[in-house]
């Protein structure tokens, strides 16, 4: 691995949060959830994402939450109302974060290059996927099922390419820096590397290292999108 890449490691790992420690943050500011309920869904949400959503059991819950069992079926009747509850606060605030996060350590800080955006861009996204896998596991099996999941968050990544890629996209077109296609295609580009690795990773797929994965997006999109 290069070492621009290992100074790009490092300054994504040090900055960020993983999305357990951004979901907690999320419910702390819910108002209209109870204290009993909070560590419940923070303890579903670390025990669905490390051991799977049918390997858990409403008792390891409660044990993990530090309440009885009954408690829990008094607010969620059945564990796929439990799961149900726990990926509203993803959508309701934990998400926004994350956002806001991407922003600050590409987008925010501007880039004078196709090859700066996209080496940035790909390296930031990589290393918060392999840092979330299982998080973004839990949510990819409960968007197979539930179509609600899927228009929240196809709403929220049209809304944020729009707000953070976008006007950087459009200067490097105008500065002639990036090739002239039209945007959705440039946004699929590149993107598509990461739904890829995502894709592998949940399949369990690992041909390449993480860094050899990041290297190899990195050099297909930059040749696909400099001019």
């Amino acid at each position: 691995m290069s070492n621009h890449l290992f100074s790009l490691k490092g300054d994504i790992m040090s900055e960020k949060q993983t999305l357990n420690e951004v979901y907690a943050d999320t419910l702390k500011k819910m108002e209209n959830l109870t204290e009993k309920q909070k560590r419940v869904l923070q303890a579903s949400l670390e025990l669905f994402a490390s051991q799977g959503f049918e390997a858990t059991t409403s008792q390891q819950i409660a044990k993990r939450a530090g309440v009885s069992v009954g408690s829990v079926y008094h607010t969620f009747p059945t564990k796929q109302a439990i799961l149900v509850a726990v990926l509203a606060p993803i959508f309701e605030g934990t998400m926004d974060t994350v956002a806001n996060q991407f922003n600050d350590n590409t987008f925010g800080k501007g880039f004078e290059s196709v090859e700066e955006l996209v080496k940035v861009t790909i390296a930031d996204r990589f290393y918060f996927a392999d840092k979330n896998i299982n998080v973004i596991r839990l949510m990819l099996g409960q968007m197979l099922v539930n179509s609600v999941f899927v228009e929240d968050l196809k709403k929220f990544f049209e809304q944020q390419a729009k707000q953070l890629v976008l006007p950087t996209i459009v200067r490097l077109q105008a500065e002639q820096k990036i090739k002239n296609l039209p945007i959705e295609k440039i946004l699929q580009i590149l993107f598509y590397p990461l739904a890829t690795y995502i894709g592998k990773r949940v399949l369990g797929i690992n041909n390449m290292s993480l860094e050899e994965e990041i290297e190899f997006a990195t050099e297909i999109t930059i040749k696909t999108l400099k001019v």
